[in-house]
């Protein structure tokens, strides 16, 4: 396989970074940064010490440069090496820190959304009201990533409730570690119902084998992955 520099750099610049970011996921965001256009704004949802942040920023970078804005309490250390990981990274130019929290935010937020990426706090009213709130900003053909789907209940019961069993959603699916990634859409298909509930059965056959993993050899594991990846 051909190697890809930037994402050799992306890798190594996350390794470093504090986070619960899977390879898979973060390559995943890089990607869909990437493909942003412009027709809306990139939005993350919790930073922490901006992980997720640098995967999105490399992405846009690799693309067409949309603007991130970081939505975080970004308080006490934390927000210093926020600022030093964007830094380090290259991309503080794209990132703007939103110092709030994310109901109150949304209030405010008036830029269409092509990208968002939803990491708050994991408790269900929480999580549902950044659905609520958050998803509405999102453009005709935006897309929705949500973090920590399958152990975490919040997340978990509102992905499954809302994005899986939506018919506001296509291109559904699973990324290997946690996140839900889905396409908005005025309505969906049955086809992309189909597709949805296949990607629903593959997020619970990793949670499944999350939780008997130190039951199946590595190869095993290792083989589960690549499969994931292949098929998502």
């Amino acid at each position: 396989m051909a190697r890809n520099p930037e994402l050799e750099r992306l890798r190594a610049l996350i390794a470093d970074i504090p986070g619960w970011l899977t390879d898979e996921e973060g390559e995943a965001l890089y990607e869909l940064a990437r493909r942003c256009t412009g027709k809306g704004v990139i939005v993350e949802i919790g930073s922490w010490k901006g992980k997720s942040t640098t995967c999105l920023g490399l992405g846009s970078r690799a693309g067409a440069n949309v603007p991130i804005y970081a939505v975080d309490p970004h308080a006490d250390y934390r927000f210093g090496e926020f600022k030093e990981n964007i830094e380090r990274a290259g991309i503080a130019d794209l990132v703007t820190p939103v110092p709030s929290l994310s109901q109150a935010a949304a209030a405010d937020f008036d830029r269409p959304i092509e990208l968002l990426f939803v990491d708050g706090s994991h408790e269900y009213a929480d999580v549902k009201a950044d659905f609520d709130q958050w998803v509405p900003k999102l453009v005709d053909g935006g897309v929705l990533a949500v973090h920590d789907t399958t152990l975490w209940e919040g997340p978990k019961r509102v992905v499954e409730e809302h994005v899986y069993r939506s018919r506001q959603f296509r291109e559904v699916r699973f990324v290997f570690g946690s996140t839900t990634v889905a396409t908005k859409v005025s309505r969906n298909t049955a086809g992309d119902r189909a597709r949805a509930r296949y990607s629903l059965l593959l997020k619970r056959g990793f949670e499944v084998g999350y939780r008997a993993r130190k039951l199946i050899p590595q190869p095993a594991s290792r083989a589960a992955r690549k499969l994931l990846r292949a098929i998502r």
